[in-house]
């Protein structure tokens, strides 16, 4: 399904007013405390999360173009729509900001930032 058929752009919106993928991650997750969290900032109860201080949210946001303009080099293909917000026109509670669609395709464009390692507990 593409983006223009199953889901309609949205003005700048509240994110509490909508169930995206990074709440996704927490509602299926085991953390127990980020689901309340998550829980009583879509009730209002409590701001959002400040991701400032960490590390990996920032590290994507500072790639984001960076990976764009790489997928645009190497593919020949533009992105466009950058952080456009949609919803689902048939589940009124599920939206996502796409990070771009790719023109030609109409496919979405994820810009994710993966480490090339992992964090553990111990040392090693």
């Amino acid at each position: 399904m593409s983006v223009s058929q199953g889901y309609k752009k949205l003005p700048a919106v509240d994110r509490r007013q909508f169930i995206g993928g990074s709440d996704a991650r927490i509602i299926m997750g085991n953390d127990e405390a980020a689901l309340v969290r998550l829980w009583r900032e879509k009730r209002g109860e409590a701001e959002q999360e400040d991701l400032s201080g960490n590390l990996i949210v920032q590290l994507g946001a500072a790639t984001e173009d960076l990976n764009r303009s790489w997928y645009e080099r190497n593919t020949g293909r533009r992105v466009r729509d950058v952080q456009r917000r949609v919803r689902h026109s048939a589940i009124a509670w599920m939206g996502a900001t796409l990070d771009g669609i790719v023109e030609g395709t109409e496919a979405v464009f994820e810009a994710k930032f993966m480490l090339p390692w992992s964090f553990s507990g111990g040392r090693g």
